[in-house]
């Protein structure tokens, strides 16, 4: 009986996932929406079903993502089916919303990865030259423009230029692993009140201003900080792109821990939400505000500073 239920509800699934694909290969961008809730199939079912019958399931659907839309379905198959069945499997053990959300988009990330080293494997296509090729002929037609205006710009401007794009392709993958987070934070957002209507407990985030990093994280921004200021990489090279990158995503958890401790201040104070909602949005928006922000993220963790103000 069980499993004449669970082979019922992964047919119905897998029809659900078709319908969808089918929407999104003949309707012209559907699938800008349907990507919110490819996952919502194969996360429903790995949720609900072992490990087992799940990677079956994920298996399944990339047959019939073959069979509908040939090589081009498959990652949406493969990166949907993998991160579900391990969103799926954390919500079935009773893992924390941290841990479901850290460990789908590593998995995510690995995904993107994979379809990085498989693009360049098998059809020569390397996404990093690529991205050089069309910021340079972005810039070479900016500068073609402004001399057929009869405007000349100074060699300074166009080799600033030059290093503005060369720093956006050293910031790739900062830029990946950014998407990532981003995409699956949404994708938990959109599909876990479904989840829970079909009556899969699902858990909750603690509130963000309990968010505390390890000390670690400051060690190894100061590691970053101390390379960048005593070497100087080549430019272009693996070492001052793993240095940018670094010391893009540490600050970033630097700035995260400063609002979380601004958002932890106002509570314990009782002063209304609006405030630490003004601070983030100012945050993005004024360069000095983030300063001060990743300054309190470093005395946070370096100096426990919650705790200091919690004995006080």
């Amino acid at each position: 009986m069980k499993e004449r239920k669970m082979l019922t509800e992964g047919a119905l699934l897998l029809a659900l996932y078709t319908i969808m694909l089918l929407i999104a290969i003949f309707i012209p961008f559907s699938s800008i929406v349907l990507h919110l809730f490819f996952i919502l199939p194969f996360l429903l079912y790995s949720a609900k079903y072992s490990v087992k019958y799940s990677i079956i399931f994920v298996i399944s659907a990339m047959i019939i993502s073959f069979i509908v839309g040939s090589f081009v379905a498959l990652p949406i198959a493969f990166l949907f089916g993998t991160t579900g069945l391990m969103m799926g499997y954390g919500i079935k053990a009773k893992e924390s919303k941290q841990i479901i959300y850290i460990s789908s988009s590593i998995v995510f990330i690995a995904n993107i990865i994979l379809f990085f080293i498989i693009a360049a494997l098998f059809f020569n296509l390397n996404f990093m030259d690529e991205l050089k090729k069309m910021f340079q002929t972005s810039i070479n037609q900016y500068m073609d423009a402004m001399n057929t205006m009869g405007m000349t710009p100074p060699i300074e401007f166009q080799e600033q230029l030059n290093n503005m794009a060369n720093l956006m392709i050293s910031m790739l993958p900062t830029l990946l692993i950014g998407t990532a987070f981003i995409s699956v934070i949404i994708i938990m957002v959109v599909n876990f009140p479904i989840l829970k209507k079909l009556g899969i407990d699902v858990p909750k985030f603690q509130p963000f201003r309990r968010l505390k990093f390890p000390k670690s994280i400051l060690w190894l921004y100061l590691l970053v900080l101390v390379l960048s200021i005593i070497f100087k990489f080549e430019s272009d090279s693996y070492l001052q792109m793993a240095v940018v990158n670094a010391g893009l995503i540490l600050q970033t958890l630097l700035v995260i821990q400063g609002l979380s401790f601004i958002f932890f201040y106002c509570h314990m104070k009782k002063w209304t939400i609006a405030i630490p909602i003004i601070v983030v949005v100012f945050t993005f928006l004024m360069p000095i505000v983030l300063s001060i922000v990743r300054v309190f993220g470093i005395i946070d963790i370096g100096f426990d500073l919650r705790q200091r103000i919690n004995k006080k």
